[in-house]
């Protein structure tokens, strides 16, 4: 008895304590959160760079051409999803979800100084008058963040064996979600017809879903899940 219960208290007072906890938590955000930061940035910077590959694909005779709404900024958006299946399989979905949120609120203070600050100090005129393009923000803002939150509960729902389950219905549910609101919001400011962009850019997210499970299977053996996030 008195050896149960010592094993007992030693259990006890080996068990991470709240504060420590908390900090680990904290810690497991800055990797990912700095890397979601970083492919936001370089999409807004290549926000005109146009994606001539894409233009040249033909299948059967069909030229398949998303339109110059289409650039490499979009390309970047696909990194974010990159991002959250990693740091999903690595630390769970409270982390990735952490992340994204931690990450979206320092781009609105970005946002906010930008639109209301003293931002021509240190940016540039052009980027400043593209932050303050209200439907552009709010059509990216809106449908990247349910994009990817919807990726994120879908990835912890799937997760599990085939190992492949996840990081491909993941960003298909999640990109489906973000095209369908984006081209919603942005029609306005936007060529061609709703009906066009939406079958173009889910072409788009399909054929990125699958170059994503590729790389997510190649980075496998090198992001490890924790304990208890076995699986995917």
């Amino acid at each position: 008895m008195v050896m149960a219960e010592g094993r007992f208290h030693q259990s006890m007072d080996q068990k991470p304590s709240a504060m420590a906890e908390f900090l680990r938590f904290l810690g497991s955000l800055m990797i990912p959160t700095t890397l979601l930061l970083a492919a936001v940035v370089a999409g807004f910077l290549d926000r005109e760079t146009p994606v001539s590959l894409l233009g040249s694909l033909s299948v059967t005779g069909l030229q398949f051409d998303p339109g110059n709404w289409f650039t490499l900024g979009h390309v970047w958006v696909f990194a974010l999803f990159m991002i959250v299946n990693l740091t999903g399989r690595r630390h769970g979905a409270s982390v990735a979800t952490a992340s994204v949120a931690l990450a979206g609120a320092l781009l609105g203070l970005v946002w906010g100084y930008a639109v209301f600050g003293d931002a021509h100090v240190v940016m540039p005129a052009d980027m400043i008058v593209a932050l303050g393009n209200q439907t552009m923000v709010l059509a990216v803002t809106l449908s990247v963040a349910l994009g990817l939150l919807l990726n994120i509960v879908v990835f912890d729902l799937v997760r599990g064996r085939p190992w492949w389950k996840a990081p491909l219905l993941a960003p298909l549910f999640g990109g489906a979600a973000m095209v369908a609101l984006f081209h919603a919001l942005a029609d306005s400011v936007l060529t061609g017809s709703y009906a066009d962009r939406l079958v173009s850019h889910l072409a788009v997210v399909a054929l990125a879903t699958l170059l994503m499970v590729v790389v997510y299977h190649a980075l496998r053996s090198v992001i490890q899940p924790r304990s208890g996030y076995g699986g995917a």
